[in-house]
């Protein structure tokens, strides 16, 4: 079985053009989430979270919360 984030790798190499989410009028493409993801990786392993921790994360109710 898939882990989350590798199915979403997977659909985001597939179809990156593709709309990922759409809240209210604005909408967010695979590639881009794809991006955002990554980069919010980075920051968390730079900050020295490691793999199997628990990170949580306070947002709006919008397409960033996803």
């Amino acid at each position: 079985m898939d882990c989350v984030h590798e199915v979403f790798e997977e659909q985001a190499a597939r179809t990156p053009d593709a709309a990922a989410v759409v809240f209210e009028e604005r909408g967010t493409t695979y590639g881009e989430l794809n991006v955002r993801a990554n980069r919010l990786a980075r920051h968390l392993v730079g900050v020295g979270v490691r793999r199997g921790e628990t990170v949580g994360v306070l947002l709006e109710r919008d397409a960033e919360l996803v």
